[in-house]
């Protein structure tokens, strides 16, 4: 192997200038469909070798400066090897959404202290974040590349997404107040969606949050039809439903009945009595997508949402 290298070198200093159209390494002959050519045993010792990419941890990793205006760095790759995090994974750089994807990781043991993916516990917001039925955008609500979005729904409960959907003024929102999430009056389904997280390589993933409410909620089974058809506002239904996907938001798993405190179809409905620590683990893929929808019907009727966590568990 020295001696190729030697004769490689020689040849480039000799040549500096000479365009070479593949690279061939451990091979006499080259292979014309291939750039470069990687044969795993070496001629002179007659021992297997490997391929051995770049090792970074994720901070170094963070710093490589790929381009951020075209697509010259698409492709790249790295094996992340992070003491500190934990992941074992060979990522490969996404240049048409400027990230870097997973493509297979080692199993990832959780540490004494777990592992944080996902945090918002709405801290960081102004109160008036959010959306009402008077204005699309408060506040300093996220826009852009964001960790979570809401979306009001159509009249109809259809599932098409509109905007003002269901919200009809300004008594009727979905905002951050007093650090949590608040629902009032959505007069329908209204979504809370979270931006996609990266749990590759974890074989079992926890999701934690808190739900709360106050005033008169109330949920009658029998005018269930659906989730976009679960209770006019003469009925007045009010629920909570927490869902999950793993392959990209595709297909989404949701959580029924958590603690008797819901039903077959909704994970939490009516009056909570208190604060109710949601959880679910057992999860495991490459991404994760986490769905809350809310419903209720009246200006005195509020649900809150916070500390929304995902952990390796």
């Amino acid at each position: 192997m020295e001696l190729i290298k030697k004769i490689f070198l020689l040849g480039f200093c000799v040549f500096p200038f000479t365009t070479i159209a593949q690279v061939t390494i451990n091979r006499l002959s080259e292979n014309s469909a291939a750039a470069l050519h990687l044969e795993a045993m070496q001629p002179v010792t007659m021992e297997y070798g490997g391929f051995l990419m770049p090792i970074v941890t994720e901070a170094q990793q963070a710093s490589i400066p790929v381009s951020t205006v075209d697509n010259r760095d698409d492709g790249m790759m790295v094996f992340v090897s992070d003491p500190v995090t934990g992941k074992r994974c060979w990522d490969i750089y996404d240049a048409t959404v400027q990230v870097w994807r997973s493509i297979t990781c080692i199993n990832l043991d959780c540490p004494t202290i777990p592992t944080v993916l996902y945090e918002e516990n709405f801290d960081s917001y102004t109160n008036g974040t959010g959306i009402t039925g008077a204005s699309a955008i408060n506040g300093d609500y996220p826009s852009g590349v964001t960790k979570w979005t809401l979306t009001s729904y159509t009249t109809a409960r259809d599932g098409t997404p509109a905007y003002p959907g269901t919200l009809s003024n300004a008594d009727d929102f979905a905002l951050v107040n007093s650090g949590m999430l608040e629902v009032q009056d959505a007069n329908g389904p209204l979504l809370f969606e979270t931006s996609t997280i990266d749990i590759s390589g974890y074989t079992d993933i926890l999701i934690s949050m808190e739900i709360s409410e106050n005033g008169n909620l109330e949920y009658t089974n029998s005018a269930h039809t659906d989730d976009f058809n679960c209770g006019q506002e003469s009925i007045g239904n009010d629920y909570v439903d927490i869902e999950y996907s793993t392959d990209g938001g595709t297909t989404f798993t949701e959580v029924p009945n958590f603690s008797g405190l819901g039903t077959a179809n909704h994970t939490l409905h009516d009056e909570l009595s208190g604060t109710v620590n949601f959880s679910v683990s057992g999860i495991s893929g490459n991404s994760l997508i986490i769905r809350v929808r809310i419903q209720n019907w009246a200006a005195a009727e509020q649900y809150f949402l916070d500390n929304i966590l995902v952990t390796c568990n």
